[in-house]
């Protein structure tokens, strides 16, 4: 369905689906599992600042914009280390672009077929998100398709084993280090009420609002007096507002592990400082824009191959070129912005 520009941009919600076993392409929205490479483009795994560890592939999402050409993949990467956890610094997400991608179907007992896609097939039936019936991308200016900026190769292309080209891309170096692969689903978010449970949502806020009164209450007891205690309180009541939208937003569909909108409002959990906003492209000097978000359910699905491999978070929010630039020659991806918030309380979201 088309969407004009003067709209409010169109949120789409993403969920989990069938578990994927085995190879997939890079034009398939998946949880877990190894990244596809697109053609052509060198990708390798980042490894953490902090602790120098493998990052995880966290998701790869399948996003071609209205306007433009390209296949368009982003693959968000996470430090599972604990410590690391709720640290912006231990989060990656790579953009890659292609024009056509080399579509390999594997089936039982039949020999590989291959056939070239071209970027505009997943508009046309093609298995985006990993469901038949696939929603609009949300638009961008085909002036703002690609830009002629030379590509700058990042810092950490060098780091670690290079996946393969090939159609198989090659194993990682331990099974510790992977998700299990679920495939993604995808709805607009008018159309997902499924968990309209009003009483439910209103004893969440209540028995939140009682442990944020009670913690008010023992601020209001210590010794600390006068100005210094207004000033802790106001913190705390910005947060309670924000986190309270946070909750009133998705509580009519809490399955969801994925918020998309396109240059669309980010849903903060709790209120971003200034610190933490996004800076623009370092490739092209564009300002970068809100893409999608991970959401709070997604930790449960977070299921490595070992019980030792856990990963926490509030909310992963997104930020990607506005121009998403890209030029034909180009190998290696893009290094975009995201926002990490940690979660108040993950109980809520179980």
């Amino acid at each position: 369905m088309a969407q004009h520009m003067s709209q409010e941009p169109q949120v789409l919600l993403g969920f989990k689906d069938a578990t994927l076993d085995g190879k997939a392409s890079c034009d398939v929205s998946k949880i877990g599992g190894l990244p596809d490479p697109v053609p052509r483009v060198k990708l390798s795994f980042p490894s953490c600042p902090l602790c120098s560890s493998v990052l995880c592939h966290v998701v790869q999402v399948y996003c071609p914009l209205e306007g433009s050409h390209y296949h368009r993949v982003i693959y968000v990467f996470a430090c599972s280390t604990k410590s690391c956890w709720g640290k912006p610094q231990s989060w990656v997400t790579l953009r890659s672009q292609c024009l056509e991608i080399h579509k390999v179907q594997v089936t039982q007992d039949v020999p590989k077929q291959e056939k070239e896609m071209a970027a505009t097939d997943w508009c046309e039936g093609a298995d985006d998100w990993g469901i038949d019936d696939e929603p609009e991308v949300p638009p961008v200016k085909s002036d703002h398709a690609c830009s002629s900026a030379a590509p700058v190769p990042t810092d950490w292309t060098s780091q670690l084993q290079n996946l393969s080209l090939t159609d198989a891309p090659e194993p990682l170096q331990s099974c510790d280090s992977v998700f299990r692969s679920f495939y993604i689903a995808v709805a607009e978010e008018e159309d997902c009420a499924w968990d309209m449970d009003l009483d439910h949502a209103r004893r969440l806020l209540k028995n939140y609002e009682q442990q944020e009164k009670s913690a008010m209450e023992a601020l209001e007891s210590c010794e600390a007096k006068g100005e210094g205690e207004k000033y802790e309180k106001c913190p705390l009541q910005n947060r309670d507002l924000v986190f309270h939208k946070f909750l009133k937003k998705i509580s009519p569909c809490r399955q969801q592990i994925l918020r998309y909108s396109w240059n669309g409002t980010p849903l903060y959990m709790s209120s971003p400082d200034e610190a933490s906003q996004p800076s623009s492209c370092p490739r092209c000097g564009a300002r970068r824009v809100f893409e999608f978000q991970l959401m709070p359910a997604l930790v449960a699905m977070l299921q490595g191959t070992k019980a030792d491999l856990l990963l926490e978070f509030g909310t992963v929010l997104i930020f990607t070129c506005e121009r998403s630039c890209w030029e034909e020659g180009d190998k290696s991806p893009v290094q975009e912005f995201c926002i990490v918030q940690e979660d108040p309380d993950q109980r809520y979201f179980n």
